[in-house]
């Protein structure tokens, strides 16, 4: 599943400068960095850098995490225990960072060992927070700490109030994030935006308000900005996991929503894709492919929709304006027919077909959605030609649907629709020849879906019978996939495959063709493939991402091998220039064509005399 929008909404939340008021006990979790062992960490960061020229030792990537907290392996911090680093709701504009260290004998020795480095103890509260100073020039994150002693946990933070709030929360946070790696990092978006929400809002005000920014830009703006703050405030947390292992670099996500939300309601609908419908567009040469399921998407329609609405209700007065409320409406009725199975894939290019797409969808009512696509698409051919009619000047291009005579395979009707792109005569001469001008679609209606082939009519056919004869391919059968996945997940709903290098090469190698360059070149070997899938917990929905150490170490090849030649053909072109420089002026000094001076070639005694009198053993000027 896709939840990188949800991470890059909190991520980018956290960035903003708030300033919220915080009871002094129980501040809000809002994020937390979690690293599972400084000696795990620096293990797969060691493995990690075996796929570049110049991996660095497990040890001295232990060493710089250990200084980073003024220590060294084996000095009071516990090699293999988890290292927290909390980001808590404070009266701070961007919050309080507390650090929760794994400690040996309740941090005596890490305290002890700090002492000994220079670090001077200031004062100790009643209430057991120690306050130490770093010496000058200590190379650490904080160099002013505040401590307090927790059992096997030393809390540290920059304040004696951040610790004790720390220590507050610590009842309430999880054992570990439920997901699996070295590292984890959980954003909290619900928290976020519940805590800063009106903060963010009066400053976007403020900044739409500003006298040069069109009132039209302003207004989509703010409701791009609400409708974010909507979604967050239904997500309670998403984590991210990484770690390194069984020679791969495995990404794990979790995602858990707000109970009684829309978002919750909406998970609890997903469910595995059916293998004999979406799976029948898992081709073998298929360079990307696709199965999942979508869930009851009619839960998620009316909040979509409502922004269009509003969307559109911002927007200036446009030609084809009721045209497009009637669009909005036939998609309205589209969305709430779609039964929730999808399967995509992504076929190698051709030269007359550079997109080649086959997409399977499961609908409620067939019949009803085959009459409702014709008129989708009158519609959109209506409003496109309304506003390119009444919009005063030519345009450089115009879209045009058309649709051909249906036709039937074996007793299921097929629709053609060919969509064009109509240059204009100062277009045309510029147009990218590797774009097409126009495309066709064809869509095969069966009784429980419809089948939708890209570019690609030929298959149309092929992939008709691949149904009816029930020769669906799951994708779990994919061989590379189920080498990523040997023990897969129960109750998934997401399967990917991604032939990366595959899919790049064919693209390359197709501008390539076109353009005389050898881009193709620079791609590693091998179909560089990147498997995922997403599962159904409880509350919650996770998903995994598995990527090859092996490809990863081919880029890091084929990058040094591009700059090494980068490098060779600079050093190529400034000696091609020293020489034409030497043509053009022949009175610039050259250097002999005798050896050059060397003080091995003298024979020099301890005082500096030469035995070989008449000789100058004075060395030229630029030997010193």
């Amino acid at each position: 599943m896709k939840i990188w929008n949800a991470l890059l909404l909190a991520a980018v939340l956290s960035g903003l400068a708030w300033s919220p008021a915080w009871s002094a006990e129980a501040p809000p979790v809002l994020g937390m960095l979690e690293i599972r062992g400084l000696d795990n960490l620096a293990g797969s960061a060691f493995e990690l850098s075996k796929t570049t020229a110049k991996p660095v030792a497990r040890e001295a990537v232990a060493l710089m995490l250990y200084n980073v907290l003024g220590t060294m392996p084996g000095m009071g911090i516990t090699p293999h225990g988890s290292l927290r680093v909390l980001l808590l709701g404070s009266d701070r504009d961007q919050g309080t960072v507390v650090l929760l260290l794994p400690v040996e004998n309740e941090g005596k020795n890490y305290l002890e060992n700090l002492g000994q480095a220079g670090w001077e103890s200031k004062k100790e509260t009643a209430d057991g927070i120690l306050h130490l100073t770093a010496p000058d020039g200590t190379c650490t994150a904080w160099t002013n700490v505040y401590f307090l002693k927790a059992g096997a946990t030393l809390l540290a933070g920059l304040r004696a109030k951040d610790v004790r709030q720390a220590s507050a929360v610590m009842p309430t946070l999880p054992p570990i994030l439920p997901v699996e790696g070295d590292a984890a990092f959980q954003i909290r978006p619900a928290a976020l935006v519940k805590a800063f929400g009106p903060q963010i809002q009066a400053q976007l005000d403020k900044a739409f308000a500003a006298p040069d920014t069109p009132p039209e830009a302003a207004a989509m703006g703010t409701l791009y900005v609400r409708a974010y703050l909507a979604a967050a405030r239904q997500v309670d947390e998403c984590v991210m996991g990484l770690g390194v292992a069984d020679g791969q670099l495995k990404l794990h996500f979790r995602v858990a929503p707000v109970a009684g939300t829309t978002f919750a309601t909406w998970l609890g609908t997903l469910k595995a894709p059916d293998p004999t419908a979406a799976s029948i567009i898992n081709l073998p040469e298929a360079i990307y492919a696709e199965t999942m399921n979508l869930g009851d998407l009619s839960l998620l329609a009316p909040a979509y929709f409502r922004y269009v609405d509003n969307l559109m209700k911002i927007m200036p007065a446009q030609p084809g304006a009721d045209m497009m409320k009637t669009y909005l409406d036939s998609a309205r009725t589209y969305w709430d027919r779609l039964a929730g199975d999808f399967g995509l894939a992504l076929l190698p290019p051709a030269a007359e077909q550079p997109l080649r797409l086959v997409e399977f969808l499961t609908l409620k009512d067939t019949s009803g959605l085959r009459e409702l696509n014709k008129q989708l698409v009158q519609n959109a051919n209506e409003m496109m030609k309304s506003m390119a009619a009444t919009n005063g000047e030519p345009a450089p291009f115009q879209l045009d649907l058309a649709f051909g005579e249906p036709r039937e395979h074996r007793g299921i009707g097929v629709d053609t629709l060919t969509f064009s792109i109509n240059l204009s005569d100062q277009l045309a001469p510029i147009w990218p020849k590797v774009i097409p001008t126009k495309f066709t679609l064809e869509s095969a209606w069966f009784s429980d879906g419809v089948l939708t082939v890209v570019g690609d009519p030929a298959l149309t056919d092929s992939l008709v019978d691949r149904a009816l004869d029930n020769a669906d391919a799951p994708l779990a059968e994919r061989p590379a996939w189920k080498a990523a996945y040997p023990d897969p997940d129960e109750n998934p709903v997401d399967y990917t495959h991604f032939a990366l290098f595959d899919t790049l090469r064919a693209y390359l190698g197709l501008a390539d063709s076109l353009s005389g360059t050898a881009l193709a070149a620079n791609i590693p070997e091998g179909p560089g493939n990147i498997e995922a899938t997403s599962y159904v917990v409880l509350n919650g929905f996770m998903s995994r991402i598995r990527i090859n150490l092996d490809d990863i170490g081919a880029i890091v090849r084929k990058a040094q091998e591009a700059q090494e030649k980068a490098m060779a053909e600079m050093m190529k072109q400034m000696d091609m220039q020293g020489e034409m420089q030497i043509e053009d002026d022949p009175d610039a000094p050259v250097e002999s064509e005798s050896e050059p001076w060397s003080p091995d070639a003298s024979n020099e005694d301890d005082n500096g005399a030469t035995d070989n009198p008449g000789v100058d053993s004075t060395p030229p000027a630029d030997a010193e």
